[in-house]
């Protein structure tokens, strides 16, 4: 009987310290970071005025992984061919920047393969960019300027976790324009076009440290 509870006595204790330990490790990893510091390269990056490439820095500002700050910056470039219109051949390639600084929260942290984000950011984006319209003499014709749109976007973060350092995700964003202009370069008259939507996705591969 005795060595019934003796042994009853040491399998509770075993159990008991494997908790322990299971805990205390669950523990480091939810509170260890590896470094507080994202760089990430987006090869392909898509928002309304173009496809392109861009690149973020994302600071985490707590120990347990959970609140970061993004600094993103893209390049988009779009292409613009009227031949549906006018006899007009030939493309027309204007430029434009997108930049939205954010903060993201990490539900579940990042020490997982698989971590989610969520986030909300402030955007700008200016550049080139053409219309085709009917001027006062019911004539098409080709306007080149600029534009400037400011607003804010709700953004969706999916990470792969592929080891303590390496990792690559996707981001998708959505929100309204709250500042739409655009500037007719060769009338020097500014237009504002209204509040419309801007949307992103982007594809990362990034490198903590």
């Amino acid at each position: 009987m005795y060595r019934n509870i003796a042994l009853g006595i040491l399998v509770s204790t075993i159990c008991l310290g494997a908790t322990a330990q299971q805990k205390n490790t669950t523990l480091k990893t939810e509170t260890a970071i590896d470094g507080k510091n994202i760089v990430r390269l987006m090869p392909v990056t898509i928002f309304n005025e173009g496809v392109g490439l861009g690149l973020s820095y994302e600071r985490i500002l707590d120990a347990n992984g959970r609140i970061g700050f993004t600094l993103p910056l893209s390049l988009g470039i779009r292409n613009s061919n009227f031949d549906n219109y006018t006899s007009y051949n030939g493309d027309n390639r204007g430029y434009s920047f997108l930049v939205n600084p954010g903060i993201k929260f990490y539900p579940a942290g990042q020490r997982k393969k698989v971590s989610y984000a969520l986030g909300a950011s402030l955007f700008a984006a200016t550049g080139q960019s053409d219309v085709y319209d009917i001027n006062n003499t019911g004539f098409y014709r080709l306007s080149n300027g600029n534009f400037l749109r400011m607003g804010i976007m709700v953004n969706n973060y999916l990470q792969f976790n592929l080891n303590r350092k390496l990792n690559i995700g996707l981001e998708v964003g959505v929100g309204p324009m709250y500042l739409n202009r655009y500037k007719d370069r060769s009338t020097n008259q500014t237009y504002n076009m209204g509040i419309d939507a801007m949307g992103q996705f982007s594809f990362h591969i990034g490198y903590r440290f």
